[in-house]
């Protein structure tokens, strides 16, 4: 049902990687590749994952350079690469697309990428024109103000500090800001869900929540603006997308970014983009306490996407 491998990253470096399906099923519905969010890893996709292939379909997915069981240490979280690090993370799902496309050449091709992971998704969509089916974009950021400055101060802090320093001021000016509005605050990390319990099982989880190098902070940044450019989403790849956002989530700017990243991807010529805004809900959907009403809108879509 699951299994675990290793590719190697467009740095050199070895990348965990996961794979579930359902093994008594004979006939797949299709491949579903997975990209997880900033300061987290693929294992917490698990649930996820069950129900996709309860449904007949094969997943897969890795943990980002600087993240999981791909940082070889703990130093190494939050941490992309020497040069280059926005792009390196674009390859990587790249990579491990045309990996499992080649595995199963006939079966349909589905990318479903999470706040940080739906930005690498959208960049890749600019570069590579990959065989796929559909893109799924989940919690994403439609950010255009202040990333410029950011990058600014960050390339400062890295001057005085180096680039595995980790910033408290930018920790706190990219996420920890969220959570401001919703106060009181019972944890740092009230923005992500409405359900106490995964806020709670996020924060005992070594390999989440941690706080990036300022050389994640700036790939970030840097990835980030490049979305910002209408010239750039104009590259996007014309494939049928659905975006699904949290209408709390402040990533999303509370709906308002996810509607203009809708209009951009428009404008841009994609002649199917879906949105799907959900009442009260925050930045995880998947971990949220109506992800069972997420989990059919995905399903739902899938199955339109897919002509069944």
């Amino acid at each position: 049902m699951q299994e675990t491998f290793y590719f190697t990253s467009s740095t050199g470096e070895k990348l965990y990687a996961q794979k579930w399906q359902n093994e008594e099923i004979t006939t797949y519905r299709g491949v579903i590749q997975l990209v997880h969010g900033m300061e987290e890893h693929i294992g917490r996709y698990e649930d996820f994952a069950k129900l996709l292939i309860s449904q007949g379909y094969i997943v897969v997915g890795h943990d980002h350079l600087g993240h999981g069981n791909s940082a070889k240490n703990p130093e190494d979280l939050g941490y992309f690469a020497k040069e280059d690090g926005w792009n390196r993370l674009v390859e990587d799902v790249h990579i491990l697309q045309n990996k499992v496309a080649k595995e199963y050449p006939e079966l349909p091709y589905v990318i479903f990428g999470h706040s940080m992971g739906s930005l690498v998704t959208r960049t890749y969509l600019t570069k590579y024109q990959d065989n796929l089916t559909g893109v799924i974009l989940s919690g994403t950021s439609g950010q255009k103000s202040g990333l410029l400055v950011g990058q600014v101060l960050t390339k400062l802090i890295m001057l005085l500090k180096g680039e595995r320093y980790r910033s408290e001021l930018l920790e706190y000016l990219v996420t920890g800001s969220f959570n401001k509005k919703f106060k009181p605050n019972r944890t740092k990390s009230d923005w992500i869900t409405r359900d106490e319990k995964e806020i709670d099982k996020c924060q005992k989880d070594p390999k989440c929540g941690f706080n990036f190098t300022t050389n994640g902070y700036l790939n970030l940044l840097k990835g980030s603006y490049y979305l910002s450019k209408q010239k750039n989403i104009n590259k996007t790849v014309n494939v049928p997308i659905l975006l699904i956002s949290g209408d709390k989530d402040p990533v999303g700017g509370m709906s308002k970014g996810v509607i203009r990243v809708m209009n951009m991807l428009q404008k841009a010529g994609v002649k199917q983009v879906d949105i799907r805004l959900f009442k009260d809900a925050r930045h995880e959907l998947l971990n949220e306490i109506n992800r069972d009403e997420v989990y059919y809108v995905v399903l739902n879509w899938l199955n339109r996407v897919l002509g069944e």
